[in-house]
């Protein structure tokens, strides 16, 4: 079972409580001061955002039979708007949409792997009060 899997599941096993991942994601960035640690704020947001997502994704169909490709759509559809209202994007000029879309894309799927080659014993099955 993969990491991905595992979270959906403990996901979906509590329920509506919201664990998200940016215990995992944030000591990766480290942190730093002034315009930099801002900078790696923001960052760790969006990519906390597009971690989150993708295992409420993962959630939604533990317990179904998704495909793969169902939930790469589904995946896709909600990345989208967390690359498209990020610093790097936003009020920006597209003058590309397919390339957009397919880094938008790329991006989900590269988020899916790094969850996937993490290992399945880092999901937390407790539920910590906030």
């Amino acid at each position: 079972m993969s990491f991905l899997k595992k979270l959906g599941m403990v996901l979906a096993n509590v329920a509506s409580t919201a664990l998200g991942i940016g215990p995992i994601v944030g000591p990766l960035l480290g942190g730093g001061s002034g315009k930099a640690a801002g900078v790696i704020s923001t960052v760790t947001n969006d990519l906390t955002a597009i971690g989150s997502v993708i295992a409420q994704v993962e959630t939604i169909f533990a317990g179904q039979d998704g495909t793969g490709p169902q939930k790469f759509k589904a995946a896709t559809a909600l990345v989208g708007p967390i690359i498209m209202t990020s610093q790097l994007v936003s009020g920006k000029k597209i003058l590309d949409p397919q390339k957009l879309k397919d880094g938008i894309a790329g991006v989900t799927q590269g988020m899916v792997d790094v969850l996937n080659a993490l290992h399945p014993d880092s999901v937390s099955t407790e539920v910590k009060n906030a």
